[in-house]
């Protein structure tokens, strides 16, 4: 219990938002998911190494997440909901991503490769959770980030107070001469 508190204090200190952390803590979540997908895809026993390995994929698969935030957050545009700078902000950390999830499965290779009952099933659950669950936040958290940005704006619009009395602006008009016709006009005809 006090583990898990202190993670999420940590990650809602660190995005000083709730609607953010929410989305990572949904990421972790269906990371656990597509770590069992991967287990059974491959056919291994699920058992206490698989338990670890989910314990460990969830901690791991939601760095995508928090480099996508934290990238999203940083440019105002994106903040805004604006989907071109979301898209644009994207992409500019799926290098940095796809390569931290390829050294991932990488490092977990020889222990799926390796054979036997206890670490193939530990591996696949990481390195197919890691995998499936990056290609899943390329996608699910821009969208929910773009969807609580654009709420975000309309709740802000509408708690904007109206105002007390109607705002009129006021003209002065100097009397200049030959003021009707175009500049172009009146230089012509001078």
């Amino acid at each position: 219990g006090i583990i898990v508190t202190l993670l999420v204090v940590v990650v809602v200190l660190s995005f000083n938002s709730f609607r953010l952390s929410g989305i990572i803590f949904l990421v972790a979540a269906q990371s656990a998911g597509l770590g069992l997908l991967s287990v059974y895809t491959f056919a291994y026993p699920f058992g206490f190494t698989v338990i670890v390995g989910l314990l460990g994929l969830s901690g791991l698969a939601i760095n995508a997440a928090i480099v996508i935030l934290a990238e999203l957050k940083a440019d105002p545009a994106a903040a805004a909901g604006q989907t071109d700078a979301i898209v644009t902000g994207v992409m500019s950390t799926t290098r940095h991503i796809s390569s931290t999830t390829i050294t991932t499965v990488g490092g977990f290779l020889p222990l799926i490769l390796a054979g036997g009952g206890f670490w193939p099933p530990f591996a696949v659950a990481i390195a197919g959770g890691t995998v499936l669950t990056t290609l899943l936040s390329f996608y699910f958290v821009p969208a929910l980030f773009r969807l609580f940005a654009r709420r975000r704006a309309f709740e802000s619009a509408q708690s904007l107070p109206a105002p007390e009395k109607p705002v009129t602006a006021s003209v002065a008009v100097l009397p200049f001469q030959n003021s009707a016709k175009p500049i172009s006009a009146q230089a012509a005809g001078q």
